[in-house]
């Protein structure tokens, strides 16, 4: 018990030293972070800490209750803070009150926490691949949101800007002539971004954030193939973030077979993100065979997290085995609603040679042929 009869005991010294740890030596009030062991103006080191009660240590102090001897000395009633904040919160005790000091404290030493458990996190060089949507909508990717999320998987950026790989073309969307010169541009910039720093560092690790038509994203992830160290994310609208919003399974695939006509002229159509008409296909291609892999749970949501991711391409994959082995074909249309990270890794678990040729169509009011994977002078 301190000296005044009505406080409560003064922290020890560990306790003290454990609320510096735990703060990172830096004032806890929201938006501060002032460093407490050096002046800001001449950079002298000195103790300018000021370790406040968030529940005063007398009842009759800021925010003192009933509990205040009780928690005088608790390390979770505690705050590091600069001078000018620990009298600002006890001056306005009816403003800063226990549960928003509270709040403050927990939100400050969680973050201190993730930088600190993030300093032996491997790096990652970050991709950021960009082009219009339709060539209509321009696409700029937040790299800070890509940051977060490369953290949040318990990895560090390698740079502090990334990689940009950007593809604009001026040619009419639907035109042969806009994804051959897209193709080639997206060629010419991974060799020189990607496939240099492969030749630099073979064990170079990336992590994937496209914004871009489905059939150029599918053609990046078979640029890059699935023989190096690859994390792809997913943009997701609500909440805004990159992050996986799940770490665990949440969705199935399954594949249907639907024989229209002898023959081998074979869609391949892939529902995920929506349910694709059957006849949409057959206005621009003449099935003979389709093949349709459907989410059981279809929407803009229905690849919450990595696994879901996972069980999509090996579905695809099984799909793509089922086709070359037992129907024999050589060649499959692909009709695509899907979400980027799915794009992506359609084109990355693609097998040359073992799997058939894919021909990726996209819609835009009806679908057009676009891009190939697995062709003779493909990737």
């Amino acid at each position: 018990m301190s000296k005044t009869s009505n406080r409560g005991p003064s922290p020890s010294c560990l306790t003290k030293y454990m609320l510096i740890a735990k703060a990172g030596g830096r004032c806890q009030f929201s938006g501060c972070n002032k460093a407490l062991f050096i002046d800001s103006v001449t950079l002298a080191k000195f103790n300018n800490t000021n370790i406040a009660h968030i529940v005063a240590s007398a009842p009759d102090g800021p925010r003192g209750n009933d509990n205040s001897i009780e928690l005088s000395d608790k390390l979770e009633n505690l705050m590091l803070l600069c001078q000018e904040h620990h009298a600002l919160i006890d001056s306005r005790p009816e403003e800063y009150t226990i549960k928003r000091l509270i709040d403050m404290k927990e939100k400050q030493e969680q973050e201190v926490e993730f930088l600190l458990n993030g300093m032996n996190y491997p790096k990652v060089d970050v991709v950021l691949f960009e082009a219009p949507i339709k060539n209509k909508i321009d696409i700029n990717i937040d790299y800070s949101q890509a940051v977060s999320a490369v953290r949040s998987n318990k990895k560090n950026p390698a740079s502090t800007h990334g990689i940009i790989i950007k593809i604009n073309c001026s040619a009419n969307y639907k035109s042969e002539e806009y994804w051959n010169m897209v193709e080639h541009e997206l060629k010419k910039q991974f060799r020189y971004t990607i496939f240099n720093l492969y030749q630099n560092e073979p064990n170079l690790q990336l992590a994937i954030f496209p914004l871009a038509p489905i059939p150029l994203i599918a053609k990046l992830g078979s640029l890059l193939g699935d023989k190096k160290v690859i994390d792809i994310y997913q943009k997701f609208r609500i909440p805004d973030t990159w992050n996986w919003l799940e770490n665990k399974i949440t969705n199935s695939f399954v594949t249907e077979r639907l024989m229209i006509n002898k023959g081998k002229r074979i869609a391949l159509v892939i529902s995920l993100t929506a349910e694709i008409d059957f006849s949409r296909v057959t206005k621009v291609f003449e099935s003979d065979i389709i093949y349709h892999i459907r989410a059981k749970r279809i929407g803009v949501d229905c690849i919450k997290s990595l696994d879901d991711l996972k069980a999509f391409w090996q579905e695809f994959q099984l799909t793509c085995d089922h086709i070359k082995n037992n129907d024999k074909a050589n060649r499959v249309s692909v009709f695509p609603a899907m979400p980027v990270s799915a794009a992506f890794e359609l084109g990355r678990r693609h097998m040359p040679a073992v799997h058939p040729i894919l021909e990726i169509y996209d819609d835009d009011d009806g679908f057009f042929k676009t891009l190939e994977i697995g062709g003779t002078n493909n990737d």
